[in-house]
């Protein structure tokens, strides 16, 4: 028995497909002897869009008779025989219904560009803007910045709190700029039964404010510190994204269960998520502030 993720989104949850019997025999047959290149399961791009297979063995006999890792990533590289597997345990999901004709399509086309984005473009170092300095405060209270006429916390980009093994595949884009650990895989509108089913920016936007998030310059008082500034963008029918401003000036995110980071797909430091490389996710929502009170789960 063998357990395939579809590595691919940040927000939603991966699709998954448990394949038994010949099927997963096949599976296996071909990354050994066919001649798909494998990574570990943490290695290979991990930035937005699709990051290739990963495959799990559900039984102790399967790895050492395939001579394979128990765990693994594969079609994360271009190479033609493992974007060819993708292609097939793709086809496999939609007839089990676990991907619609729409999702499928948008895959496919993902999988065309996989093998052209091994190129890094040199990162953009450039300054944060000057109107967006913190205010020095006391040491017993996080330090603030002003945006036009709100007040919010900054706080310190500490992906190591993210990126424990325990946790980094329970949390999630949501959580990361939310900063709420929950473990749940958040959503935005689950834990108010406003869940977004649409992939589009005024769906998911009505999800995260019924949460309890307000959009950029509606002001959350100091009764409801921590309050946290998010931008959200869009994969559109696919994904959602989020990021958190961070104390040095750069954004923090983490694309579903991959490590927390501050860069984009190129590699550079994202200063503005406006024009970060964000792959697929080529909408941007606007700007939001999370708050003491916001439900998530």
């Amino acid at each position: 028995m063998l357990a395939v993720t579809v590595d691919m989104f940040s927000g939603r949850p991966n699709p998954t497909l448990t394949l038994e019997g010949e099927e997963a025999e096949s599976v296996l047959r071909n990354v050994a002897h066919s001649g798909p290149t494998i990574a570990g399961v943490n290695e290979g791009f991990q930035g937005l869009g699709y990051r290739g297979l990963v495959v799990e063995m559900l039984a102790d006999d399967l790895a050492e008779r395939h001579g394979l890792p128990a765990a693994f990533r594969v079609g994360h590289d271009g190479h033609p025989k493992g974007l060819e597997l993708a292609e097939r345990i793709f086809s496999s999901m939609r007839r089990a219904q676990i991907l619609d004709e729409g999702l499928h399509g948008l895959l496919a086309a993902e999988l065309r560009q996989a093998g052209f984005r091994g190129t890094v473009t040199e990162a953009d170092h450039s300054a944060p803007p000057a109107a967006e300095i913190a205010k020095a405060l006391p040491p017993h209270e996080l330090p603030v910045l002003r945006a036009v006429t709100c007040w919010i916390e900054l706080g310190r980009f500490n992906p190591g709190f993210w990126n424990d093994p325990a946790y980094i595949n329970r949390n999630n884009c949501y959580n990361y700029a939310s900063n709420r650990r929950t473990n749940t895989f958040a959503q935005p509108g689950r834990a108010t039964g406003h869940q977004a089913t649409v992939m589009a920016c005024p769906n998911v936007t009505a999800g995260a404010l019924s949460d309890g998030l307000h959009h950029r310059f509606d002001c959350f008082p100091d009764s409801e510190k921590p309050r946290w500034l998010m931008a959200l963008v869009v994969a559109p029918g696919y994904d959602y994204h989020w990021y958190r401003k961070q104390l040095e000036g750069f954004w923090g995110h983490k694309p579903g269960g991959t490590a927390a980071r501050n860069v984009d797909n190129n590699g550079a430091v994202i200063w503005n998520p406006e024009t970060a490389a964000r792959g697929p996710y080529t909408n941007f929502c606007g700007y939001f502030y999370a708050c003491k009170s916001q439900k998530i789960n």
